[in-house]
């Protein structure tokens, strides 16, 4: 039946606060709470209201208001560096609080338009239209990865970022494929509640979902229990988290009382002889130049022993600011080991700068986004690389370790993740950005050490688990070995995920056509 204006305005008033409120509880699920199972029931919640909708508009608007709840409560958090600097950027918080959970609600919003659309032409039954929606809404977690440079944050398969015998499929699966098999799995009472309506039928899908998480922990314990820690027998390094505020790393005053601290914390003693020292991201607190590096003083006798310091630094020249990592030796070589190269939009760089410039002065640009660096720009350089007095390794800085890694790395063997989470306090962010390095971990199977300003600093292994970690919000330093990589799949994941994904559109729609006949 069609809806006229003035009836869809009443179904709004009185249906959609409930999908933005379902949305909203589905953020529990993600760090820092963790608490998956309620997706069982906001998820059934969606299904089931997209399935009864009578139109495409009704359709549309219960997707984007759930997906909408779900993105105000789980990265609202965004807002909170806008704070560092209230008197520019303050007036900008209710469209940033507001304005992005907006934009990418619509991800989840078309998709269920399309779910419906799909309802009536290809997959009306309850079962085949609960299957697809695992399938749409799966691909549609990778397309918001990969859109317009990508925002994969809190992918589906992070749930399980506290059960690593869950979490560790995903070295096989990938991020996106354990994120479908979840998607399919704690679906599985509403799926079947929707095809029978009885709640006979809701606890026989809970047991299906129970027997299937079961059979996926059985394997992923079997693996973690075949592949124990194990560490390099040589180096050893030093994680520094300052816990610098904002506001206390953008003061000129307090520089030389910055440097002091790094310094103090590394030249703490120790039981074994530290061979790096790492720094988090911008923790060098002076400018630096692309041609004055000597500027920087040796860090080499803060122990009994000659260390290299390895440091986020901001390089500067005429024009450009880079967010780099370098390198100090004990000798007293300094060389620049990499630089940023996937930017944050409008933090780092101004997306669609060339047409934009057009259009508006270069004065208002550069107010909003100062510098003139592009994606094309900063994707030039190779991001394994080879440190002096360590293996090779991939180095991620900050917003980077939240791109699934989907190429072989044959000759890294583990990655650094420098990072500065101080921009947005206690809230969980933090949180969530670790179990983003955790399955960066896991996907690869190479050991994470990442080191935050503010925390939360930590080493995993290349299976996932948390060797170690220094609390959000405190000062202090990590001393490690460097563990091992595991075996990985991590070649076989785009092929691996894209199957599932096909196998079980086919099995879709093979269901569907035998129900017509």
């Amino acid at each position: 039946m069609y809806k006229t204006p003035s009836n869809c305005l009443a179904w709004l008033s009185s249906s959609s606060w409930k999908c933005v409120v379902a949305g909203a509880l589905s953020s529990l699920a993600w760090g820092p709470f963790y608490i998956w199972w309620v997706l069982i029931f906001t998820w059934g919640a969606l299904i089931t209201k997209l399935y009864a909708s009578k139109t495409l508009n009704e359709a549309l608007t219960i997707g984007w208001m759930w997906s909408f709840g779900w993105h105000m409560t789980s990265v609202f958090w965004i807002g909170e560096s806008l704070w560092v600097d209230p008197l520019r950027f303050a007036w900008f918080w209710p469209v940033c609080v507001a304005g992005i959970p907006g934009i990418f609600a619509c991800y989840i919003g078309v998709m269920s338009g399309l779910l419906w659309w799909g309802k009536r032409h290809f997959w009306p039954s309850p079962q085949a239209f609960g299957l697809i929606w695992c399938v749409l809404y799966s691909g549609t977690e990778y397309l918001k990865g990969v859109l317009f440079t990508g925002f994969p944050w809190n992918l589906t398969a992070y749930i399980w970022s506290q059960t690593l015998c869950i979490a560790q499929s995903a070295s096989f699966l990938s991020s996106y494929g354990l994120g479908l098999v979840t998607l399919t799995l704690l679906s599985w009472p509403a799926r079947s509640f929707l095809a029978c309506s009885t709640h006979r039928s809701w606890w026989q899908g809970t047991g299906y979902m129970t027997l299937g998480l079961a059979f996926l922990t059985s394997w992923c314990l079997v693996r973690l229990h075949r592949l124990p820690v194990r560490f390099h027998s040589q180096g050893a390094f030093r994680l520094v988290q300052p816990n610098f505020s904002q506001r206390e790393k953008h003061d000129a005053k307090r520089i030389s009382i910055n440097w002091n601290i790094l310094c103090k914390l590394s030249g703490e003693k120790t039981f074994f002889p530290i061979t790096h020292i790492i720094w988090p991201e911008t923790s060098v607190p002076f400018s630096l130049s692309f041609d004055h590096l000597e500027s920087i003083p040796l860090l080499a006798w803060t122990h009994k022993y000659p260390s290299h310091l390895i440091a986020g630094a901001l390089l500067h020249t005429e024009e450009e600011s880079f967010n780099s990592i370098i390198q100090v030796t004990p000798e007293g070589t300094r060389k620049i080991l990499y630089h940023k190269q996937h930017l944050v939009p409008f933090g780092e760089y101004l997306p669609f700068r060339a047409y934009l410039t057009r259009i508006f002065p270069l004065w208002i640009l550069q107010v909003l986004t100062p510098g003139t660096r592009n994606m094309k720009e900063s994707k030039k350089e190779t991001s394994i690389i080879q440190a002096l007095g360590t293996p090779p390794c991939i180095m991620k800085i900050c917003y980077e370790i939240i791109f699934p890694i989907s190429t072989s790395c044959p000759k890294a063997q583990w990655i650094l993740n420098l990072t500065n989470d101080g921009w947005f306090g206690y809230t969980p962010g933090p949180f969530q950005h670790l179990a983003s390095a955790q399955f960066r971990a896991i996907e690869t199977g190479l050991p994470v050490l990442r080191a935050a300003n503010t925390g939360i600093s930590a080493v995993f292994d290349g299976m996932g688990r948390t060797l170690v970690t220094l609390p959000l919000q405190k000062r202090g330093y990590i001393d490690t070995l460097l563990p091992l990589p595991t075996p990985s799949y991590c070649v076989w994941h785009g092929y691996i995920y894209t199957g599932m994904l096909i196998l079980m559109t086919f099995f879709v729609g093979g269901y569907s056509l035998w129900r017509k006949r």
